[in-house]
């Protein structure tokens, strides 16, 4: 027969365990957090992200055990040539773009309007070759107009740089630890969890370091070629150029005026012919009282 007491006793300590043995368990689970945690702390000291003054030269990276030796630049053009003919110039752009180094990355061709043909190329070069191949676009036409633009982007490149080297190892720790350390199932699930995460974070850097690399290693120029046979650039004007220029814009202006005053007499046409008759009724009645008072008025 079971003792009363002793099973009240037994109860009271199975009670008395039960939340020791939960806390252990989350202690336990803890743990797991704290060491990722610090294990990523500890990477992001070893391996700090450079922090770069605007104007100012780029530091090396002695942690990553590179160097950065020049700025990373993004290098854009946006070029209006006028040539005498678009045929010409279809045939003679490969080969100024080829001795560049360069390639055709869009191309677009107007058709539509006969002798004024025109189309537009987006190329990529190298930026060592960026300067010279917009020389050599003097070759093929005038250029009636030109912009360019330029965006440092160095301190965003060797701060990604250290970002990835520092997820690297972070991986890496990761992967110890995950062959490692025994334990539980659901501890396992828990590394295995937060490598994955930081594999994906390693390929978003990644991909965003190869588009960086790509701006920055050929500049883009943005073609817009029209054609016109008789076309003359612009020169400086002459006295005679300036005195025909101020006549032709009076002639202009007195034609201007004659215009509008034309337009205005058309404007009102309609409106003459109600208007006359009530005009003309208004008069006459006026007329007749005006009349009227004078032979009312008293004689003197």
């Amino acid at each position: 027969m079971i003792d009363p007491l002793k099973s009240k006793r037994l109860l009271a300590a199975f009670t008395f365990c039960l939340p020791l043995l939960g806390c252990a368990q989350q202690s336990e689970s803890t743990s797991i957090a704290e060491v990722l945690d610090r294990a990523e702390i500890q990477t992001s000291a070893e391996n700090p992200a450079v922090a770069l003054v605007a104007g100012g030269d780029v530091p090396a990276l002695q942690t990553a055990d590179r160097s950065v030796s020049k700025r990373k630049i993004i290098y854009t053009a946006e070029v209006e040539l006028v040539v005498e003919d678009f045929a010409a110039f279809e045939r003679q752009i490969p080969a100024v773009i080829g001795t560049h180094g360069g390639f055709a990355a869009e191309r677009q061709t107007d058709r539509r309007h006969g002798d004024h043909r025109g189309g537009t190329w987006v190329i990529r070069v190298p930026v060592e070759n960026y300067d010279a191949f917009l020389s050599g676009l003097d070759s093929l036409g005038f250029a009636r107009s030109r912009s360019e633009t330029s965006d440092d982007v160095t301190e965003a490149y060797v701060d990604l740089e250290a970002r990835i080297s520092n997820k690297h190892k972070l991986e890496e720790r990761i992967v110890a630890m995950l062959e490692e350390r025994p334990g539980k199932l659901s501890d396992l699930m828990e590394i295995e969890r937060e490598l994955s995460r930081v594999r994906e974070e390693i390929e978003r850097m990644e991909g965003r370091m190869r588009v960086l690399t790509d701006q920055t290693s050929l500049a883009t120029v943005t073609l817009r070629i029209t054609e016109e046979a008789t076309y003359q650039p612009p020169a400086a004007p002459t006295l005679g150029d300036r005195i025909a220029a101020t006549w032709s814009g009076s002639v202009r202006s007195i034609t201007g005026l004659a215009s509008g005053l034309v337009i205005l007499a058309v404007a009102l046409a309609p409106w003459t012919v109600i208007l006359l008759p009530i005009a003309m009724i208004a008069y006459r009645l006026r007329s007749r009282w005006i009349g009227v008072f004078r032979h009312n008025l008293p004689a003197s």
